[in-house]
């Protein structure tokens, strides 16, 4: 992990993975959006039984279907422009607070975030194809992703702003006073 955060530890890298990030997002939701399917997105995701998930799936416009259907087109790469992100953002603010590799780990909920969207995806996307059907083990394996995913954003959020207010803080203590 050392070798990736003195790689994307640079503020260029952060700036040019918000932008993608914000660009990727940006495309998602006004997908998600024409077809009247952001909030339905969240209650697929967090949806643990086949039987729910199915009548969820039966009660849906096409509009919204085909939005969910559409949305993958971008949210294919979406997690490694978030995840690269997360990666350069705390990679930068570790550097910044001149934290040692043992701090490294706070890297590693960025690439996890990243891995349980690509799994929650996976298991989503034929289902929302209509190419098979939900079943029990796999909503609950899918939702699971989404939960842990989602959580460790909230997570992740609050460690990042927590490096920020450390970062200023220490400035304002070490700057002379006049």
């Amino acid at each position: 992990m050392n070798a990736v955060r003195r790689w994307l530890a640079h503020p260029l890298i952060v700036i040019a993975m918000a932008v993608i990030y914000i660009v990727s997002q940006s495309m998602i939701a006004h997908t998600l959006q024409q077809g009247g399917a952001e909030a339905l997105l969240f209650r697929f995701q967090f949806c643990y039984q086949a039987d729910a998930f199915t009548v969820l799936l039966h009660s849906i416009s096409d509009a919204q279907l085909n939005a969910l259907q559409q949305h993958f087109a971008y949210d294919h790469m979406h997690p490694l422009w978030y995840g690269l992100l997360a990666l350069s953002l705390t990679s930068w603010l570790l550097d910044l607070n001149a934290l040692s590799a043992r701090w490294n780990l706070l890297l590693w909920p960025a690439v996890l975030m990243s891995v349980l969207d690509v799994v929650e995806n996976s298991i989503h996307e034929p289902w929302f194809n209509l190419l098979s059907t939900p079943s029990d083990p796999w909503v609950m394996i899918a939702g699971f992703s989404a939960t842990l995913k989602w959580t460790l954003a909230a997570l992740y959020l609050s460690g990042a702003l927590a490096l920020t207010i450390r970062y200023v803080s220490l400035r304002k203590t070490r700057q002379p006073h006049a």
